[in-house]
């Protein structure tokens, strides 16, 4: 299995949909306020949900035969919360990553076709960009679970929900120097900039530059499609970097703000015909071709996107 040649040979690959959002909403699974959901591979019952969620969504992409990435419940396993979550001394990293790999041992030829992706995310409020650290602080920070997720054979890294240009800068540095293909999502607005006030273009021409090697593609998350639409119609991000880069969403299923949704209580959900509409015509229309659901998504969103994009 070589995920960069698989991404550069698909037209369409699939990814999950909410996992975080559907344990606590959904399963009613309490989370670790430290590591949230990677907590839940020490735990049998909830390791049995958790197997549940990936494996639903695994069933759903592998009736179409398109490659799927899937991610480890990992975002918030860095160094500092593992310490605060009283697990020093425990690979939680690799073990969720082996979790994954267990999963997809169980899918025959298809799992040739799965691909497991090591996730990253910022150290802070990844809708607060002022708490984002420094490229210099990130590399340093971060260093540690990218090593961990490397170690463990995972087949590509991936830096999530990153809300500004530095911290982002530091994490694919980072990433790169584990030898693992390594791909960064943004947090963004209609606009076009992430949360710092960085254009998509500048964030994606400066990371380019400036690292090596290069991540693999760029995506967005935590996002609707129709903010995607509205950012990449922007004068500042109609380029070739941001044409021939930006290449993925995990989509949100609210068009409001990042600040709008920061802590809310209530799950906020748009129609789903719309949602999947507008990921379809990112993909026809604007070359984004790795699709899937981030907060407010289940297995509805997965199946109508499978069945919009491989129906004849």
């Amino acid at each position: 299995m070589d995920f960069t040649r698989t991404f550069k040979a698909s037209k369409l690959i699939f990814t999950e949909g909410a996992v975080v959002e559907r344990l606590r909403r959904e399963y009613k699974v309490q989370l670790d306020q430290h590591i949230v959901h990677s907590g839940l591979v020490y735990d049998q019952q909830g390791k049995l949900i958790l197997r549940g969620i990936y494996k639903q969504y695994i069933d759903i992409v592998r009736k179409s035969n398109i490659p799927m990435m899937i991610f480890t419940p990992t975002r918030r396993s860095n160094p500092e919360q593992i310490a605060q979550a009283g697990l020093i001394g425990t690979d939680v990293n690799g073990d969720c990553a082996r979790l994954l790999m267990d999963i997809r041992s169980e899918y025959g030829e298809y799992s040739k076709r799965i691909f497991i992706g090591g996730l990253m995310g910022c150290k802070g409020d990844a809708y607060n960009a002022e708490e984002a650290l420094s490229s210099e602080e990130a590399l340093s920070f971060h260093q540690e679970q990218a090593n961990a997720l490397a170690d463990a054979g995972v087949d590509f890294l991936c830096g999530t929900t990153l809300p500004a240009m530095t911290e982002a800068i530091g994490l694919a540095q980072a990433m790169a120097r584990t030898g693992k293909p390594y791909i960064l999502s943004f947090v963004i607005r209609a606009n076009g900039t992430l949360l710092d006030g960085n254009s998509l273009h500048k964030t994606i021409s400066k990371i380019d530059e400036i690292t090596s090697p290069q991540p693999l593609f760029y995506m967005t998350n935590c996002i609707h499609p129709s903010i995607l639409l509205k950012a990449i119609g922007n004068h500042e991000n109609f380029t070739n970097a941001v044409k021939q880069r930006l290449k993925g969403i995990q989509a949100n299923t609210s068009s409001k703000s990042p600040e709008e949704l920061d802590g809310v209580a209530q799950l906020i959900s748009e129609d789903v015909v719309t949602l999947i509409n507008e990921m379809g015509e990112l993909h026809n229309h604007h070359q984004i071709k790795v699709l899937g659901g981030c907060c407010g998504t289940d297995e509805r969103h997965i199946q109508g996107l499978v069945k919009l994009l491989t129906t004849d």
